[in-house]
């Protein structure tokens, strides 16, 4: 499967060379498993890689998640899980989080999310921190879900790199790319955009940087941002402290423990001009803005992928999850590592 490739920048942009090593088969142990895993089978799992809050987190959303029509796909629930039978398989990273901290060193970021995509499609992992070469079984991805912004930032390229210089076949997934698109990439755009993100995350930097890089990518000028944290009034206090004055189009919420239920009724207070909420906050909202979920989003990707290239198991089972532990590999000088069952 793997293919000869010149080492040539992809859209004007150069991968990592770690991509470049496995696709040419210089590194042979990333070679073997892009060779034997590279295509997805519907016996694979969902993988869902970086910080072990927003894993967790998304995790349990896979497990819970109800709402398509299992039968047709279409938009409702049924009563039953959408991912039923699936085995969602958590990679979570203490070991090398908080990302910010590779700010200053992007590359290696790069290389950890590459290497979390290797991880994910291997079939073998670690017992323990003292078994070295992977004695233990695992089954391989079908499908990879970057849970963090730090990784669509410095390591999505990478990997999508990957997968298309070597013919593989495995989608990776990565919320913060959808719910970008979702206001960017389409007919309608929104320019002046607002996101609820985990209140850890306010002020790294990120957000600013993905919607910098989401102009650029859908060509629009003119556009801006504010992120925040908290209740949709929480976020409007802190857009009128900051001397905000036009209307939000868009707020993209990524925070996956939000309750949109109580965001979107929140919404519908600051429309309704018998409440005091629409005298505070009504003219910073236009008409037309939409609260937009990462979570949701990624939840839709996915089915629909599993969907399009019958890919779903269909056993019938409830939805089962698995986690494994990523932890330094010993003596080594790059962003090696050992991933462990818990």
């Amino acid at each position: 499967m793997l293919v000869s490739c010149h080492r040539q920048a992809v859209k004007g942009r150069d991968a990592i060379a770690l991509v470049y090593d496995i696709v040419t088969g210089s590194d042979q142990n990333g070679s073997r498993i892009i060779r034997e895993n590279g295509i997805p089978s519907k016996d694979g799992e969902i993988y869902v890689a970086g910080s072990p809050g927003l894993t967790e987190e998304l995790t349990a959303r896979f497990l819970a998640c109800d709402i398509r029509d299992n039968v047709r796909g279409r938009d409702f629930s049924d009563g039953l899980r959408d991912f039923a039978g699936e085995t969602i398989s958590g990679i979570s990273d203490p070991s090398f989080t908080p990302y910010s901290r590779f700010s200053d060193s992007p590359d290696s970021l790069r290389e950890l999310t590459v290497r979390y995509v290797l991880a994910a499609l291997d079939k073998r992992c670690n017992v323990s921190v003292y078994d070295l070469d992977g004695n233990a079984a695992k089954s391989p991805a079908k499908l990879i879900v970057l849970a963090d912004p730090w990784l669509l930032r410095y390591g999505k390229f990478d990997a999508d790199t990957l997968m298309t210089l070597s013919g593989a076949g495995v989608p990776v997934i990565s919320p913060q790319k959808l719910m970008f698109d979702a206001v960017m990439a389409g007919e309608v755009k929104a320019f002046n955009i607002g996101v609820i993100c985990d209140s850890a995350y306010v002020g790294t930097g990120i957000y600013p940087e993905l919607f910098r890089a989401a102009t650029r990518a859908n060509g629009i000028v003119g556009a801006d941002f504010m992120e925040g944290s908290g209740s949709l009034y929480d976020f409007l206090d802190a857009y009128l402290a900051a001397g905000r004055t036009a209307p939000l189009d868009a707020i993209l919420v990524d925070d996956i423990s939000a309750d949109m239920d109580a965001l979107d009724k929140q919404l519908q207070s600051v429309r309704n001009y018998s409440r005091e909420e629409y005298m505070k906050y009504g003219k910073y909202v236009s008409p037309s803005l939409r609260l937009v979920s990462s979570a949701t989003l990624t939840m839709d990707e996915c089915y629909d992928i599993l969907r399009s290239r019958h890919l779903f198991t269909h056993k019938i089972a409830q939805p089962f999850a698995r986690k494994y532990v990523v932890k330094p590999r010993p003596w080594s000088d790059d962003m090696q590592f050992l991933l462990i069952p818990e």
